[in-house]
């Protein structure tokens, strides 16, 4: 069953690693900067990524220690492993438990899994896991729990949107295992990057039957994972106690690391407070800090501050509904994009923190072609004479924004920038349950101001995710079942060349004509104690990794 090789990783790193190491930032609503005072010390230069981890590298790590991570969380949990968005829980999961693979540099890695091996008509695929996988009771890792967890994560009622597109290609009824360390997939279509479906849906394995995607299940006694770390105390909606596996089977792929004897995550939700708790030595590891904090705090040896790259950024966007007028008329979808001053966001919105988009998802991942397009311009001239000939100057449009670092701002100034083509806007906060439960609210919604978490690859994530016509987060209302159908000819496509000519076409007309404005990359920052070493980001910088630090 093989085209060619299967493939594996020449350098498994380890579920946690990432192509940015270094100091952390965090973010904050540029309106809220006066909340700051003198709440904050003055720091100075940020180190870069490279200088932490130069740094990193020239310290030979310590073993033992407590470690405190001071982050950003909700007070109610859902307590499923495949099901949460908050970064307080992803912390905790993501020492608990290990993922079957994950991306890096822009490749899928392999991590629990050893080797994946398509068929030549790429149909099925078969997942070689590691021998040596053990839970912390000491049962090994198997086949049959890896195909439970992906069965586990494709139901909608329990797996997240992510996690859902991981596994959605899969035809489980005709899929199996073979033996006690493979899985065959078998597809509902055929599929040339499964292995970048499967590792950049951050699929976490669990025991088969362990129930831990149901809440009264996600207890300090059932809580069995293969990570390097296990749950010793849980005060749900405040904080985690995690201690060392000491029998932990992965450390040659975390190049000798668990390193930490212990790790606590206490939620705080307010970025100021965070910092405050770093400042104060109350914290190790303060996550998703505030921009404005970051830029106050500077050049205090006692701290450092590492910041994502565009790959690993969140993407700020306002996505308009085509099921809503005006956003029905393609003239108006354009005009839109022209009026959206891009630079003046990031500068204005981030302070900075981040760089102009180019209305695509994905940059830096597989089949991204987005940096062979031109880049959007600003042309408010042009957007006034689009909204004109749609006969809707004046009009009024509602801007709803969901809550995240900096759109709130972001709104508020895309608000200014539409002000000055004619149009006239209404700016309202929306919560996530008005957004998530409620489903509906998608197709009432003219405009979502928001902040994707995470930079995912366009063809394995994104698009099933929130693009294609019966897409679970189809918030554009774009609904193009021919558009979706060619995608999954790209996606089954193995010659290197013809792929890309169909990708970059793909990618060219949803940049023409779809509701999505993605304006900027936004920048995470990530602030430590001068004694920590090791922290890792790596695409989900809210939530750390610390699987490789450790405390000088």
């Amino acid at each position: 069953m093989s085209n060619g090789g299967s493939r594996s990783a020449t350098d498994p790193r380890g579920t946690g690693t990432g192509s940015g190491t270094g100091p952390v930032y965090g973010r904050r609503d540029v309106l809220g900067l006066g909340a700051l005072g003198g709440a904050v010390l003055a720091l100075g230069p940020l180190l870069s990524a490279c200088e932490s981890g130069a740094a990193t590298a020239a310290r030979t790590p310590t073993r033992g220690g407590l470690l405190r991570i001071a982050g950003a969380g909700v007070q109610s949990e859902t307590k499923n492993v495949f099901n949460t968005n908050s970064p307080q829980e992803i912390t905790r999961n993501r020492h608990l438990f290990d993922w079957l693979g994950y991306m890096e540099g822009g490749r899928p890695v392999p991590y629990i899994v050893e080797a994946i091996e398509p068929a030549a008509d790429v149909s099925r695929w078969r997942l070689k896991i590691r021998k040596e996988a053990r839970f912390s009771d000491g049962a090994p890792v198997t086949a049959e729990d890896v195909l439970f967890s992906l069965h586990s994560a494709s139901d909608p009622k329990i797996g997240g949107g992510l996690l859902s597109a991981a596994a959605a290609s899969i035809d489980f009824k005709a899929s199996r295992t073979v033996g006690t360390d493979v899985v065959e997939l078998r597809l509902t279509d055929p599929l040339a990057d499964m292995d970048t479906q499967l590792y950049a849906g951050k699929v976490y394995v669990i025991k088969k039957d362990s129930r831990l995607t149901a809440p009264e299940s996600f207890t300090v006694d059932r809580v069995v994972g293969s990570g390097p770390y296990t749950l010793t105390d849980l005060k749900v909606g405040q904080s985690a106690k995690l201690t060392l596996n000491k029998d932990y089977w992965g450390g040659a792929l975390l190049g000798g690391g668990p390193y930490l004897g212990e790790i606590e995550v206490f939620n705080i939700p307010d970025p100021t407070a965070r910092l405050n708790a770093l400042i104060g030595g109350q914290a190790d590891l303060a996550a998703k800090l505030d921009y404005a904090g970051t830029k106050v705090n500077a050049s205090n040896s006692a701290f450092s501050f590492a910041k994502t790259d565009r790959v690993y950024a969140n993407e700020g966007c306002f996505i308009m509904n085509a099921r809503q007028k005006p956003f029905d008329d393609p003239r108006v979808r354009l005009a839109f994009k022209l009026a959206c001053d891009r630079r003046a966001l990031v500068q204005g919105a981030l302070l900075g923190f981040g760089s102009p988009a180019n209305d695509l998802q994905g940059v830096g991942f597989p089949d991204y072609h987005g940096d062979e397009l031109p880049q959007r311009a600003h042309d408010p001239a042009q957007a006034e004479a689009l909204l004109r000939q749609a006969g809707v100057t004046g009009e009024t449009v509602e801007i709803s924004v969901f809550p995240g670092v900096g759109t709130a701002a972001a709104a508020q100034i895309y608000a200014e920038q539409l002000g000055k083509v004619g149009m006239k806007t209404r700016v309202r906060e929306i919560t996530p349950p008005e957004l998530f439960k409620n489903f509906p609210t998608f197709s009432n919604i003219q405009v979502l101001a928001v902040a994707v978490p995470g930079n995912q690859p366009f063809a394995t994530s994104v698009a099933p995710r929130s693009l294609v016509s019966k897409s679970t987060f189809n918030v554009s209302g774009w609904l193009k079942p021919d558009w979706d159908r060619r995608l999954l000819r790209a996606r089954a496509t193995t010659d290197p060349a013809e792929r890309k000519d169909l990708m970059l076409g793909l990618q060219k007309e949803f940049w023409d004509d779809s509701g999505w404005i993605v304006w900027g990359y936004q920048t995470i920052v990530n602030g430590t104690a001068s004694s920590v070493r090791g922290v890792r980001l790596d695409g989900v910088e809210d939530a750390p990794s610390v699987r490789r630090a450790w405390k000088a």
